[in-house]
């Protein structure tokens, strides 16, 4: 199981990429699938989103949604999450 992060826009996406990466985090970068929408078109794949989320906030970097990945006949589902969830 992984997560995928959505961002306002390009622009933070890139920054919570590095910020990630820097720290020795896997971070993969992805397009952002068609069933879900979000303000920027790219996405951030994480498999430990705790532990991603304390360093992204620590860097001021805001996350607009959550999506908890699971592999399906169809593909892959993506599910909106909330931090209570998680």
């Amino acid at each position: 199981m992984s997560y995928v992060l959505t961002f306002a826009n390009t622009h933070t996406a890139i920054f919570a990429e590095k910020a990630l990466l820097q720290a020795g985090y896997s971070v993969g970068v992805m397009p952002l699938p068609s069933s879900i929408k979000a303000g920027c078109g790219i996405a951030l794949r994480v498999a430990d989103y705790i532990a991603s989320n304390a360093l992204l906030k620590e860097n001021n970097i805001i996350v607009s949604t959550i999506y908890q990945t699971s592999a399906n006949s169809l593909g892959t589902e993506y599910s909106k999450v909330t931090l209570d969830e998680l």
